[in-house]
């Protein structure tokens, strides 16, 4: 499960608001198709993986009874600490932002710009690979939230900008679950956030190592908290008589 579903106050909440609500992320009619296939694969469900800490699911066991949630480790990143990873590309940009475009983004991305700050921003979906290369072009990772009060950070983008030697920098999150302790969070609300992006910018290869490191410090102690699910597998050969 990689989306925010919750069950709060009586109700289902999709990426933090009362199912139906209007956003320009996904259309609501988009949301509602996906609840309804979620419904009609439950019969089929043990139960639901997370990886790590995020998505939460709170209180999914009442909306669905009987399906777990069980949590994958956070990945290894191959190589261990290293230097920060030289950029691709001849023109250096300051910044990569490589999510789907929102309202809320286009506002923040033009912010940056007029800060005097270059960003990278294909504006449409691109591989990994083309996205690992785009990575590269830049020094900082940005993590742009869809809309104002976003909770969470992206985990699969601050994972996937430390293997590709670059830290991420979020803006306008409060997120306080794992990869918190791996990339640098922002209020925008603070008259000299945009000083501080640049700041980062500036020292991107420290910033990188240090979130690096402190990846791998949190990704090993959530492992001995939480191991690899291996019984619900074991399970699943035996009930479909798969051999080991």
């Amino acid at each position: 499960m990689t989306e925010h579903l919750d069950f709060q106050h009586g109700q289902v909440y999709f990426h933090g608001a009362p199912l139906g609500s209007h956003n320009d992320y996904m259309h609501s009619a988009t949301i509602l198709t996906r609840m309804k296939h979620l419904l009609e694969c439950l019969p089929y469900l043990r139960c639901f993986f997370v990886l790590g800490d995020l998505p939460e699911l709170r209180n999914i066991s009442t909306l669905v009874p009987g399906v777990d949630v069980r949590a994958i480790p956070f990945p290894s990143l191959s190589g261990g600490p290293r230097k920060a990873v030289e950029a691709s590309f001849d023109t250096v940009q300051d910044l990569v932002f490589t999510g789907a475009m929102t309202e809320y983004r286009a506002k923040l991305l033009t912010l940056l710009e007029e800060e005097g700050l270059s960003v990278v921003c294909p504006r449409k979906f691109i591989s990994r690979n083309r996205r690992n290369a785009i990575n590269r072009s830049g020094k900082v990772i940005v993590n742009i939230p869809q809309r104002g009060g976003w909770q969470w950070l992206s985990l699969m983008r601050i994972i996937a900008g430390l293997q590709t030697g670059r830290a991420t920098v979020s803006l306008g999150t409060h997120d306080a679950s794992r990869i918190a302790s791996c990339c640098t969070q922002l209020d925008i609300q603070d008259h000299d956030w945009a000083s501080k992006i640049k700041q980062c910018v500036d020292d991107w290869k420290s910033l990188y190592m240090r979130d690096l490191m402190s990846y791998a410090i949190m990704a090993q102690k959530f492992e001995r908290e939480r191991p690899f699910p291996h019984d619900v597998f074991e399970y699943w050969g035996t009930t479909d008589r798969v051999c080991s």
